[in-house]
């Protein structure tokens, strides 16, 4: 992750959510603990994020829905759309 603090759900349908959506990508870190806090109290789940200096893998896609495990351990669904694609950079195994 080079970019952004990224809201990660407990579910894909959860993340569809057109309010969570908008709210995925976020700028600060303060911001980020924040809104993990507001979803988690207005879904009644756990939502947690994860930074941009998270090594992360994607485990499943369906469309722009994405399962991410990061490499604090932590699993959950998220968006991601091209626009976004430069908050990312690949790491090749050789």
């Amino acid at each position: 992750m080079k970019k952004y603090f990224w809201l990660l759900f407990p579910t894909k349908e959860i993340a569809a959510d057109t309010n969570c959506e908008a709210a995925a990508a976020i700028h600060r870190a303060s911001l980020a603990a924040e809104s993990a806090d507001y979803w988690s109290r207005q879904l009644k789940c756990e939502v947690t994020y994860f930074s941009r200096d998270s090594i992360i893998v994607f485990l499943e896609e369906e469309g722009k829905y994405k399962k991410v495990l990061t490499s604090d351990g932590m699993i959950g669904w998220t968006w991601f759309i091209e626009s976004y694609n430069e908050c990312f950079e690949e790491i090749l195994n050789k």
